[in-house]
């Protein structure tokens, strides 16, 4: 299934956003409400997420996906999100 059709309609996704979606629909068949609800715990927009504020959503989003899934998805899910965050530093 493609990225549009799991997010709401006319939803706009940031590169980092795309990035995150893509790692959690991965892991869970929800993705967009686990991005969603952690990104409103930090205060911040899903469509505008960046780098900045990736490094604190990481353990949000993987305990998210953790608790309806197995500690492995979540470790899984921790581990490919430290790499996004990483290659957007390296970007810069």
């Amino acid at each position: 299934m493609e990225l549009k059709a799991k997010i709401p309609p006319g939803t706009f996704l940031s590169p980092v956003a795309q990035a995150v979606f893509k790692v959690l629909e991965r892991y869970t068949s929800f993705p967009w409400p686990v991005l969603a609800a952690q990104c409103k715990r930090v205060g911040t927009a899903p469509e505008f997420l960046d780098g900045g504020a990736l490094p604190a959503l990481i353990p949000l989003l993987a305990a998210g996906v953790g608790r309806f899934t197995s500690p492995e998805k979540e470790n899984a899910v921790r581990k490919e999100l430290q790499l996004v965050a990483m290659s957007g530093r390296e970007a810069r």
